[in-house]
């Protein structure tokens, strides 16, 4: 048996959307929601936000738990972003 939740929370959920919206709101056409952004755009902003996540984990930057969640949350909402665009018929990017 195991010891922990097999899927994600409710809260978990609306912090991966919350952060989805909110790169649609800075990023407006750039964001990774719209289904006419490149793939290599695509990878560069997923990679920008992987790096972030070890620039938080870096222990010159003093290692806040809090940072490095808030920087998970963005990597998975550009991910789950990039999946959901996937699925629109007008992504016509090809892999």
């Amino acid at each position: 048996m195991i010891d922990f939740p097999a899927g994600l929370s409710p809260e978990t959920i609306d912090s991966i959307n919350r952060e989805a919206f909110n790169s649609v709101v800075k990023h407006g056409d750039h964001s990774m929601l719209n289904p006419e952004i490149p793939l290599g755009e695509r990878l560069a902003i997923l990679v920008e936000e992987v790096g972030e996540v070890a620039t938080a984990m870096n222990y010159d930057q003093g290692g806040k738990r809090e940072d490095l969640r808030k920087e998970l949350l963005q990597v998975a909402a550009m991910a789950a972003s990039w999946a959901q665009v996937m699925g629109d018929e007008r992504y016509t990017n090809r892999v």
